[in-house]
């Protein structure tokens, strides 16, 4: 037997259980109900056919010669009236010989194998229309010309009469366990969401955490969440500790490998000074590639990383003008014009230290291959989403390159300064917080490097 999926979600799941259990229990309620309705309407109706049966026997007198006699009508006014759905017939033996006037001319089917026993007996019979009749028939024995003689008695009721007041009920009943079940659904909602509030107090709690503005998880006052709080709060020390540590072991490791890589760098140009150059060009590489590796390391350490909609807001356009102010006397000759379109406070969802390195790093990269502009935007695009474009009037560089740039230690001229790795930090504090970072051809001429601040895929062409 192979069982339904359950749903992902715990608010459907207690939702779907409690439906399960409540719409079954209103139905078997109501069928029970109904049941019960109906037999006490049978009860009541045998009763009140009973009395109609002792009545017709008290009333009962048989003349001289014989015939049988109502002293008076029963008190029903229904059995005077034609066709109205209560009957009552005498009979000798199979033979009809008194009938209500109700019966107008039919006559009930009754006979005397019908009575296998003394006192009271039910069934069912057909009216004077074919309809169901719910019948009570007696034997009783009379004193008539030539001794005493056996006369069945018989009382009728439609059987629809039972059957519509039963409807009627049922229906009223059905309407009212409807709007029960719709009360008790409305409240299990509330009672659910209510419920699950601590849990979504927690989860924004975390989202908190996650963006550097809380450091642990408040208590939310309840014994069923307070062991999970303190578990999660100790877990999250313990991975803020084993964080820190990580970060000052890596921190730790890179800066202890700078000074014996300056020092096998300097080994490098003693050896070319010997004139062995082919043995120092190879220990000056594999020093290039160790340095590449320690200041990536040095970079990641440094990076927060969010997701997009948690992280804390910085000021984007103080530090774009800041980088900017740093960067323009690095040009010897000064020919490098910054034109920028940075509004005053542009928020950007960023740790500041993270922004600083992703900007730092992207107008960098332009000052080295610009050739005289470089054009820099950063603004909210509709009014929500910041977006920051930079582009310089450089050489450009070729779609099928856009990949290399991205890989750590990555150059496309080996004789620009640099160690290759500016664009691949960038791409690891993008990753870092799920942005989209994308290159294309620049309106100046050369390249153009977008970052859109909003949850997206990195992309490699614009």
């Amino acid at each position: 037997m192979i069982l339904p999926a359950m749903p992902k979600s715990l608010r459907l799941r207690l939702i779907l259980l409690s439906v399960l259990v409540i719409l079954p229990a209103l139905a078997l309620f109501a069928w029970q109900l109904s049941r019960e309705f109906e037999q006490d309407v049978e009860r009541r109706v045998h009763r009140e056919l009973e009395n109609h049966l002792n009545q017709l026997i008290a009333q009962v007198e048989v003349e001289p010669g014989g015939r049988v006699k109502v002293s008076r009508p029963l008190s029903d006014p229904r059995f005077a009236k034609p066709l109205s759905g209560l009957y009552w017939q005498i009979n000798e033996g199979d033979r009809a010989i008194a009938r209500s006037r109700s019966l107008w001319d039919s006559v009930l089917k009754i006979s005397s194998r019908m009575l296998t026993r003394s006192g009271v007996h039910e069934y069912t019979l057909k009216g004077p229309r074919g309809e169901e009749l719910y019948a009570l028939v007696r034997g009783v024995w009379l004193d008539g010309k030539g001794g005493e003689h056996r006369y069945i008695f018989t009382i009728a009721l439609d059987h629809g009469d039972i059957s519509s007041a039963v409807r009627a009920f049922g229906h009223q009943l059905y309407v009212g366990i409807a709007m029960l079940a719709v009360i008790l659904i409305a409240a299990l909602l509330v009672q659910v969401s209510w419920g699950l509030q601590p849990l979504a107090a927690i989860r924004r709690q975390i989202a908190r955490i996650r963006a550097g503005q809380q450091e642990g998880l408040d208590n939310p006052g309840l014994e069923e969440l307070a062991p999970l709080t303190e578990e999660l709060n100790a877990l999250l020390a313990a991975q803020r500790k084993a964080m820190e540590g990580a970060r000052a072991r890596a921190a730790d490791l890179a800066h202890g490998m700078k000074t014996p890589l300056a020092i096998l760098s300097a080994r490098a140009r003693g050896l070319k000074e010997r004139g062995l150059k082919e043995e120092a060009e190879e220990i000056a590489r594999q020093v290039r590639v160790l340095s590449r590796h320690v200041e990536r390391e040095l970079a990641r350490v440094k990076i927060h990383g969010s997701r997009p909609g948690t992280a804390p807001l910085s000021d984007g356009a103080q530090a774009v003008r800041a980088i900017v102010k740093a960067l323009a006397p690095m040009r010897e000759n000064g020919d490098l014009s910054w034109e920028l379109d940075v509004p005053e406070h542009v928020p950007v969802p960023m740790e500041k230290g993270d922004f600083m390195e992703l900007a730092g790093n992207i107008l960098e990269n332009a000052s080295k291959w610009a050739r005289s502009r470089i054009r820099v935007s950063l603004r909210a695009e509709d009014g929500a989403d910041v977006r920051l474009l930079v582009e310089d009037d450089g050489p450009g560089v070729a779609e099928s390159d856009y990949e290399t740039m991205l890989v750590r230690g990555g150059r496309l001229d080996e004789n620009v300064q640099g160690t290759g790795l500016g664009l691949a930090i960038v791409r690891d504090i993008v990753e870092s917080y799920g942005y989209s970072l994308k290159f294309g051809p620049s309106g100046l001429g050369g390249l153009a490097v977008r970052i859109d601040f909003a949850r997206g895929r990195d992309e490699t062409s614009a």
